[in-house]
């Protein structure tokens, strides 16, 4: 796995080129947390299995915090319509 530390100003950018396609998010991307000094960061793993850590000034206290801070930027996004967190329609259908 590739690991890729990013400015947390480009994590939508970052979220839209490893973790979405077709315009829609790919639901298999996962949040995480990665253990640094200090605390966690925030965390995804997205296409062609890259770990995206999003660097922060200050690491958080806990991993649930660190996680719940990537989905808050996601969630702004979306609601923005920067990224669309709905699950591709297609991909549904295919499920059922």
């Amino acid at each position: 796995m590739s690991a890729l530390l990013i400015s947390c100003r480009f994590v939508v950018k970052h979220w839209q080129l490893l973790a979405m396609q077709d315009g829609y998010t790919d639901h298999r991307t996962e949040i995480e947390a990665e253990p640094v000094d200090g605390g966690y960061l925030p965390a995804f793993v997205g296409k062609y299995d890259t770990r995206v850590i999003v660097e922060m000034a200050t690491p958080l206290p806990t991993a649930e915090a660190a996680r719940n801070s990537l989905r808050d930027v996601l969630w702004g996004a979306h609601v923005e319509q920067r990224i669309n967190l709905n699950e591709n329609p297609a991909a549904q259908e295919r499920a059922a």
